[in-house]
């Protein structure tokens, strides 16, 4: 029976959602923030992704893109890594203060716990590589 994983990582930043929508709202051009990617384009709208360390090529598709509301959403199509009824979404989200969270989530299936968890820390520690170059290209570019 297939285990179900959730991924919820989130990351504030002092800048408006605009800013951050500039640098990452193009689901194409991942490889400007996004450690784990080398080279990254769009095709249509299937999104690939060259892998970094010769990690190979993914290919996601991209199921919403609504610039208006900062956010889109994906299906992982396949890859180097077997995930399983796979859906993303990346969202950036005004806050309060002025700055903005980003929002990204992830849902998926595993064969077993073992593999689930597995599965969970690589898409996890991505997710988390990418939040932080956002901060340090966001950083850069404001000084």
């Amino acid at each position: 029976m297939p285990i179900q994983i959730t991924i919820n990582e989130a990351e504030h930043y002092p800048h408006t959602a605009k800013e951050i929508w500039t640098l990452c709202g193009a689901p194409g051009e991942i490889d400007k923030w996004l450690p784990a990617v080398e080279k990254s384009w769009l095709d249509g709208d299937v999104r690939h992704a060259e892998l970094a360390g010769g990690a190979g090529t993914a290919r996601e598709r991209i199921t919403e893109h609504v610039d208006a509301r900062h956010y889109y959403e994906y299906d992982y199509i396949d890859g180097p890594l077997v995930l399983k009824n796979f859906s993303s979404r990346f969202s950036v989200v005004p806050a309060a203060d002025g700055g903005s969270d980003i929002l990204w989530t992830a849902q998926f299936q595993a064969d077993s716990e073992a593999e689930g968890h597995e599965l969970e820390q690589a898409v996890s520690g991505m997710y988390r590589g990418g939040l932080q170059r956002i901060g340090e290209v966001l950083t850069s570019d404001r000084v």
